[in-house]
């Protein structure tokens, strides 16, 4: 299963971002050492050439007091006047006895194409206003602009700030999330910030998973007072995730099996199967990363409530108590789900490699035994090779011991024997022909063998094989 990457594609005319630029009208928010100003400058000219309105993000806010409302696919305009209208109240409600209430934007930019997280431009300039009016932070913006942004993570981030007096006035804290991997349509890098005051709570959700979102409005259909349980939204989120990533584990656990499976199968294709493996191998190490990553937040979410119930007890005058929660058993209980999802990656990851390991032995042996067939086959032919030798070595023998009686009878034949009146007459010279014609054929055959044993040598010649 390959990773799924939306090409980036920078926006029309608009030239890539210049690290050194510094714009002459900037906003200094509250941690300027993390604010990247040429980066967010750059960013927001892209917003003003959304390619397709049909394209657009889309906001949906949930607001929550003494009543739930839901607000889906808002305006721009009808965004501008909740934001206005919650800064309103809150300012109102800030020298009286403090009314709880919660505000949550939800931004999905998964309609857009463009980018490493589609729809990095797609929330229009006036909607990027107002979500910068209610208090989105110039991190996250700086994340989603960041064309290296998928891998270079933006971080997690917490704050607690404080007012002239010294009295705590806000806690803030955001992270980035990946929920799985996944075909273009579904994978996204989510976002999400929070800002807590002393009587309003403010969410950005960006890139909401859409079985959390849909689990938020069962919960809440049934008790809206879910939605001040602390960690609320965050946490269903979390348990989406971990369920992504089971999913995806179990996709690439099938495919090893089937590998593993196939083991026994003769026609295989080690060269195909060790390249699948060697990918697979990869998914998990990046499995492992991600889960790592995940654990790590849980525990960050864990930290960060912890250090604002701190910091309310030591402001109880001006912040209302902290309701009891059980929420950090289910971060606990998530926590152990991941710790086992990390222990069965490392497993499925030895085994990945166990497997290559044993392909490789197996395409030695297979190897081994068709060399051991080649050398049989050689074998063979030599053999065969020999006795054709030994064959023509007979006929050579045979012709030379024919051949010097040959030569000597030509030479002698014309006074040797006569055949005149029908009667055979022998000279009285006849013994030279045996006499000369035994010992030529001794020499030459002398001199055949001693060339035989000059070029094979003693142990081919005679025959000898090697001892053990």
């Amino acid at each position: 299963m390959a990773l799924p990457r939306a090409p980036w594609n920078h926006w029309p005319n608009i030239p890539p971002v210049d690290p050194s630029f510094i714009p002459a009208q900037f906003e200094v928010s509250h941690h300027p050492e993390l604010q990247d100003m040429g980066l967010l400058d750059w960013g927001k000219k892209g917003h003003g050439l959304v390619e397709v309105p049909s394209l657009r993000a889309t906001v949906d806010v949930l607001r929550c007091g003494l009543d739930l409302n839901w607000d889906v696919n808002v305006s721009d305009e009808r965004l501008l006047r909740i934001v206005s209208t919650t800064q309103q109240n809150n300012t109102s409600n800030s020298s009286s006895a403090p009314l709880d209430r919660i505000q949550a934007f939800f931004i999905d930019t998964r309609r857009s194409k463009k980018g490493w997280l589609p729809g990095n431009f797609s929330i229009h300039d006036d909607t990027l206003a107002s979500l910068r009016k209610a208090g989105l932070s110039s991190v996250i913006l700086a994340s989603i602009y960041n064309k290296e942004g998928f891998w270079a993570k933006m971080g997690n981030h917490s704050s607690l700030s404080h007012d002239a007096e010294g009295n705590l006035s806000a806690f803030e804290y955001s992270y980035m999330y990946q929920c799985g991997w996944g075909p273009p349509s579904e994978y996204r890098m989510s976002f999400t910030q929070v800002i807590r005051t002393r009587c309003l709570r403010t969410y950005f959700c960006i890139n909401y998973p859409p079985m959390a979102m849909t689990r938020l409005k069962a919960f809440l259909a049934k008790d809206t007072t879910l939605i001040f349980r602390p960690l609320f939204i965050e946490a269903l989120a979390a348990g989406e995730c971990l369920k992504a990533w089971q999913n995806n584990m179990s996709e690439s656990r099938k495919q090893l099996r089937e590998h593993e499976q196939r083991i026994t199968d003769r026609d295989s294709d080690f060269s195909s199967a060790t390249t699948d493996l060697h990918l697979l191998s990869r998914e998990w190490h990046t499995f492992g990363q991600d889960c790592r990553d995940f654990r790590a937040q849980l525990e960050f979410l864990q930290h960060t409530y912890k250090n604002f119930l701190t910091g309310i007890h030591s402001h109880r005058k001006e912040w209302m108590a902290e309701k009891p929660s059980n929420i950090n058993e289910s971060l606990e209980c998530l926590k152990s789900q991941c710790d086992g999802l990390c222990r069965w990656t490392t497993v499925y990851r030895d085994r990945t490699n166990v497997h290559i390991n044993l392909l490789f032995h197996l395409r030695n042996l297979s190897e081994t035994q068709n060399s051991t067939q080649i050398a049989a086959s050689t074998a063979t032919v030599a053999e065969q090779t020999r006795r054709d030798s030994a064959s023509m070595i007979t006929l050579a023998a045979i012709t030379m011991l024919f051949l010097p009686g040959t030569f000597v009878s030509a030479i002698l034949s014309t006074t040797v024997f006569d055949y005149g009146n029908g009667d055979l007459n022998a000279s009285g010279k006849w013994w030279v022909l045996p006499a000369v014609t035994i010992p030529l054929t001794l020499i030459v055959f002398g001199l055949w063998l001693g060339w035989l044993y000059k070029r094979l040598g003693n142990d081919s010649f005679f025959g000898s094989r090697p001892k053990s």
